[in-house]
């Protein structure tokens, strides 16, 4: 089966939204593998060949939806991709910086190896409180939803009837997705998505589902 067409039949059978919000949740496509020894975080981190591949499926996986918005935040890995979405359903992405990564603090931008050799206590505490720890001078996981879900708070009236698309880092993307359908923090690593890939969550006024989850990896 074409690994393009796929998913796009599988948005054909979504309902189209009417009482609720369509997420429509991107994690951005795989940086260039010089970053992926480093401490990204909230910092910038170009695509590698790959990763510019992977935003081709996005294409033909929504030609059939209406976006009303397409989100982003500000780091070139997610703000880029968003762009190329947008203009092919002609619109502009909307950039808000509460979509970044996690601040990693002192840590961002540092190879692992540096990080873990320089502060390997703290780096131990930080993934064994995954998402309740805090990278010195940076930000809990927690902390990073939590502006997310302002961000969301602020777009829900508008949203509804509506599929709105959002490009996103990866543990942002989980860790939201977990807090939506009322999951611990904890537990986000269940929603991992791959680098390119998607995630539905259908919103309604007192209740959130999964419309699908990584449909490439089953259709493709």
């Amino acid at each position: 089966m074409d690994p393009v067409r796929a998913p796009l039949q599988d948005a054909r059978v979504l309902a189209d939204p009417t009482d609720f919000c369509r997420l429509w949740l991107f994690r951005h496509p795989e940086p260039d593998p010089a970053h992926g020894d480093r401490a990204v975080g909230a910092g910038p981190a170009e695509l590698g060949r790959r990763g510019r591949a992977q935003v081709l499926p996005w294409l033909g996986w929504t030609k059939p939806v209406a976006f009303a918005d397409v989100w982003t935040g500000p780091q070139p890995q997610c703000a880029g991709p968003a762009q190329a979405l947008a203009e092919s359903h002609q619109r502009a992405a909307r950039e808000d910086p509460r979509l970044r990564d996690q601040e990693l603090g002192r840590w961002q931008g540092r190879a692992w190896a540096d990080v873990m050799r320089d502060e390997d206590g703290a780096v131990r505490t930080f993934f064994a409180e995954f998402g309740e720890a805090r990278a010195p001078g940076g930000e809990s996981l927690g902390d990073a939803v939590e502006r997310m879900l302002a961000w969301w708070s602020e777009r829900r009236p508008e949203g509804l009837g509506k599929s709105l698309a959002v490009v996103l880092p990866g543990s942002l993307l989980s860790g939201f997705g977990a807090a939506m359908l009322g999951m611990r923090l904890s537990r986000c690593v269940s929603l991992q998505l791959p680098h390119g890939g998607l995630g539905v969550l259908d919103v309604y006024a007192n209740a959130v589902r999964i419309g699908c989850w990584n449909p490439a990896a089953v259709l493709g």
